[in-house]
């Protein structure tokens, strides 16, 4: 049977971050990425050359950085420049790097794309001292004595928060969440793809002013931060070794193979051979839920999400897991693949593993209705299809309001995102296919086995939303949409109907067509490798429900060759036409770089389209705040100010940045009430950095009732 099931975790993004850049794209677009054509990006060239030429190195400075032992302190390739090159070619860098300060540069010089690779790396470490592998006594010697920072076995850390550069507004109230990948491998061990890493969930606390003693000098911003304990993570502790197969290829070895256990910040060892990845994993289907993608507060209870298996559920204040959630399934989920039972086969003659379900890891918030619309999923093991669930909960102790299965056909792996209008939802289905003898077998992991056809046309499922009445499931009725032109979905920011054509409008973060056949595969390795994976771009996309058909597919109109992922509105207008999005931004010239910037891109026409740029051209239309070229922006989140009114400007936009140079984390708080270009109207400095991460939500309040989320 069809055990396609696992690998519909691949197609996270970003989680992680994809950000990749390249030419404006719409229906004609046939260029593979990287494939540039003559004289493109000669522009970019000659004024970077010209940027950099004012900055002299001297002789000394030059042998310094050839004896410099980091292999990894050169130029990181991208689109343009495929080829690592050396900081020779960037004055600016180069004397960053060999004084290890921050680069003398405004944002005028900024948005190109230039980082350094062993920056980028950093920002891939393993939280905390939990690179460390050390004994028993050590460990409490330690923790007894002069006690941790950060706990290395939990990643538990907690402190208030006082270097803060600005003034923390005083409306900024309730408790940011974030979650991502934490803890890069076991034993000294590195994952083989940093999406195989152990979930990480961090709890900043903005308390409210008037709760503040003026006479003390305690802060308003308590921080708080654990591994996620899931069975995988604790099995994996205990027996000081990977007990089981990742999504993206990281698997145990037989006890006759001894893997190479450089540290946790090394580069991972290399694939063991073909026979002892076959020997240790072959028919070995139960893939590890890393619980590190998604983490949302709904209903009192907070919830760390991962979309090949059910969240696991921790404590909202000590962030302790509590265990796997079966979201009132009833169900006994352990174990159990995302597979339903095979047809005409009594219950309990079926094959142990069979009969779980899988809950999305980007479920939606109704700003009307204020319930949360998720789903679960299960493959059909006998023709390839794939059952789906929709339900909406109420926040009165996440009860089920309503629910609605369906079938989608021809779907053998689950799409990562989906849209939500006032009354449907939409599930767009990317090209992939999955090479299952490899799977199955052992010798690859389920990413591995992964194939995309990159020009291939894709559809898209529409259902009636499950609270609708039964006359008005039949107004909106499902349907299928074939032919959509060949574009590979991510992230969706947001959807609506639109309000004079009906016609449903989405937004999301995607690739162009391409040429590439594999999925992620550049995310593997210690970070991800820019010049491999296709560009990402702000996509709009337009269905005609009447005619079931796709009739618009283009860059988002003034967007081109602004580089982003992990696109977000104001919660308010979740399911509405919004003027604003925000994302996270890498550059504004369409290639493909590290992410080091936040864009605010404007939805209602007012930005002028930018049909004419080649990639290496700069958009300059839209405004944008660059951390600088040794900082890495991570993915922002919209949050509304506490008593204001419901504009999509009355908020703050929160993001977590890393500083190589100081080698700690941030969070940059802006007002959108300003051009994001001023910058953040304050950042908060933690005591440690932390890693890339991943998604995150942000409750009002400790009640955890209700949240907004990525």
């Amino acid at each position: 049977m069809p055990l396609l099931f696992e690998a519909n975790v691949l197609l996270l993004v970003f989680s992680s971050s994809v950000l990749l850049g390249g030419e404006s794209w719409a229906f004609h677009a046939t260029r593979a990425p990287g494939a540039l054509a003559p004289g493109l990006g000669s522009r970019l060239r000659t004024a970077t050359n010209d940027l950099f030429s004012a900055v002299d190195v001297d002789e000394d400075a030059l042998q310094k950085y050839h004896s410099v032992v980091d292999k990894h302190a050169y130029i990181g390739s991208t689109q343009l420049y495929p080829e690592p090159r050396s900081l020779e070619e960037s004055p600016i860098l180069l004397n960053a790097f060999l004084t290890d300060s921050r680069p003398v540069e405004s944002q005028a010089d900024l948005g190109l794309g230039k980082f350094i690779m062993s920056d980028w790396r950093k920002a891939w470490f393993t939280y905390g001292q939990c690179d460390r592998s050390m004994s028993a006594e050590e460990y409490q010697r330690i923790k007894n004595t002069d006690g941790f920072l950060v706990d290395p076995l939990t990643g538990e850390a907690q402190y208030e928060v006082h270097d803060i550069d600005g003034q923390l507004p005083d409306d900024l109230v309730g408790v940011l969440y974030r979650n991502g990948p934490g803890k890069f491998g076991v034993n000294g061990e590195r994952v083989t793809h940093i999406l195989d890493a152990d979930g990480l969930v961090l709890r900043f606390k903005f308390k409210p002013p008037e709760e503040m003693d003026s006479s003390s000098s305690s802060s308003r911003v308590t921080f708080t931060s654990r591994f996620i304990e899931t069975d995988g993570f604790c099995e994996e502790r205990q027996a000081k070794q990977f007990t089981k197969r990742g999504t993206f290829g990281t698997a145990p070895v037989p006890s006759w193979y001894e893997p190479l256990r450089d540290g946790l910040n090394e580069d991972p060892p290399e694939k063991p051979p073909i026979l002892a990845r076959i020997a240790a994993n072959a028919f070995k289907v139960d893939i590890k839920n890393t619980a590190n993608t998604q983490v949302v507060a709904f209903g009192g209870k907070v919830l760390a999400l991962w979309e090949a298996g059910m969240p696991y559920q921790l404590d909202p204040e000590t962030l302790k897991t509590l265990g796997m959630d079966t979201l009132g399934s009833g169900r006994n989920l352990k174990g159990k693949l995302a597979v339903n039972y095979v047809p005409g086969i009594p219950e309990a003659l079926q094959p142990d593993i069979l009969g779980g379900l899988a809950h999305t890891a980007h479920p939606k918030m109704c700003p009307r209705t204020g319930h949360l619309v998720g789903w679960t999923w299960a493959q059909n093991p006998t023709d390839g299809s794939m059952e789906v669930t929709f339900t909406e909960y109420d926040s009165n102790g996440f009860t089920i309001v309503a629910s609605d299965s369906h079938i989608l056909g021809g779907c053998a792996l689950a799409p990562h995102d989906m849209v939500l209008t006032e009354n449907y939802v939409m599930l767009k289905i990317n090209s992939l296919v999955m090479d299952q003898l490899s799977f199955l077998s052992g010798a690859k992991g389920p990413a591995e086995c992964l194939g995309m056809d990159g020009r291939a046309s894709v559809k898209a499922f529409v259902f009636p939303r499950p609270t609708l009445t039964e006359e008005k499931k039949k107004v909106y009725a499902a349907f299928v949409v074939e032919g959509i032109p060949a574009c590979f979905s991510i992230h969706f920011s947001h959807g609506y109907e639109d309000a004079k054509t009906g016609n449903i409008v989405s937004y999301f973060s995607g690739w162009p067509p391409s040429d590439s056949e594999s999925f992620l595969g550049a995310w593997g390795g210690f970070a991800p490798d820019y010049n491999k994976i296709p560009p990402t771009y702000y996509w709009r996309m337009e269905i005609d429900p009447v005619t079931q058909k796709c009739v618009d597919l283009r860059v988002s109109p003034g967007h081109e060759n602004m580089c982003i992922e992990h696109p977000v509105v104001h919660p308010n207008v979740q399911t509405k036409d919004a003027k604003y999005a925000y994302a996270q931004c890498c550059n504004k010239v369409g290639d493909a770089s590290a992410p080091m910037g936040y864009a605010k891109m404007k939805l209602d026409g007012t930005v002028a389209v930018q049909s004419n740029l080649a990639m290496g051209d700069p958009n300059d239309e839209v405004d944008v705040y660059w951390v600088g070229s040794r900082r890495f922006a991570g993915e922002p989140l919209v949050v509304p100010k506490r008593g204001g009114s419901r504009t999509e400007t009355d908020a703050y936009l929160l993001g977590l940045v890393y500083d190589a140079v100081r080698n700690q984390s941030s969070l940059m708080v802006f007002d959108l009430e300003r051009d994001l270009k001023e910058g953040p109207v304050c950042t908060i400095w933690l005591k440690t950095a932390l890693p890339h991460g991943l998604h995150g939500c942000f409750a009002p309040d400790s009640s955890v009732q209700t949240s907004c989320f990525c």
